[in-house]
C-alpha cells in the first residue's frame, strides 16, 4: 500500500550551507573577542594594551626623627588613592626612600614629605581578551584557540562556494577573493 520512499542524498551545497551557518554562529562570540584585541594589540607600540600606568604625585607626614620602618610605609601607602600592596623599601645613596609595591614602586622624600609613585594597572576585560588572543593561559586553551582557527577556515572556505550565479565565486566572488590575497601580499612585498 504505502511505497517506500527513497531518501534522497544530501546535497553538498546545502551541507555546507548548514555547516556554515552553525559553526559561524559557533564563533562569533571567539571571533568578536579575537577581532578587538587584535586591535588592541595592534596598537601596542602607540599604547600599552595590558596595562594603565598610573603615575601620581602625594604629600605625606614628616616625622620628626627621619626614620621609616615598614609599619610607616604601610601607613602612608593606606593613606593613598589606590590600593597598594607593601613589599619592602630601602633609603638610597640620596636620602630618598624606595618602596616596592605590588606592580610598581614609591620614592618617598622623607625630608620634604613629597612622593610619587607609579604602578601598572590591569585594562578590565581588554587583559584578559589579550590573554586570550595571545594563547598563554595553557595548553587546553591552546587547542580550543586551534579548534577556533581551523571552524574559522571552514567558514571562511565553504562561504565561497554557498552562492551561485553573478554573485558566486566564479564570477564576482572570484575577483574579491582574489583582492583579499593580494592586499596582504603587496604589504608582505613591500614591508618585509
Amino acid at each position: 500500500m504505502f511505497e517506500e520512499r527513497k531518501k534522497k542524498p544530501m546535497k553538498i551545497r546545502k551541507l555546507l550551507r548548514i555547516l556554515h551557518r552553525d559553526l559561524g554562529y559557533f564563533i562569533v562570540g571567539m571571533t568578536i573577542v579575537y577581532a578587538l584585541s587584535g586591535i588592541f594589540l595592534n596598537h601596542r607600540h602607540d599604547f600599552n594594551p595590558d596595562y594603565n600606568i598610573i603615575i601620581e604625585d602625594f604629600r605625606f607626614p614628616v616625622q620628626e626623627d627621619g626614620i621609616y620602618g615598614a609599619d610607616d610605609i604601610r601607613s602612608i601607602l593606606s593613606e593613598l588613592p589606590h590600593e597598594m600592596t607593601y613589599k619592602k623599601h630601602y633609603t638610597n645613596n640620596e636620602g630618598y626612600i624606595k618602596v616596592f609595591i605590588e606592580s610598581g614602586e614609591a620614592v618617598l622624600d622623607p625630608e620634604t614629605g613629597e612622593g610619587r609613585f607609579q604602578f601598572l594597572q590591569r585594562r578590565p576585560l581588554i587583559f584578559e581578551m589579550n590573554k586570550l588572543h595571545k594563547a598563554t593561559l595553557g595548553t587546553v586553551w591552546k587547542w580550543v584557540s586551534d579548534l577556533m582557527a581551523v571552524i574559522l577556515l571552514f567558514v571562511a572556505i565553504s562561504g565561497l562556494f554557498l552562492l551561485k550565479g553573478k554573485r558566486g565565486l566564479t564570477r564576482w566572488g572570484w575577483w574579491l577573493t582574489l583582492a583579499g590575497f593580494i592586499v596582504p601580499l603587496i604589504f608582505a612585498i613591500l614591508y618585509i
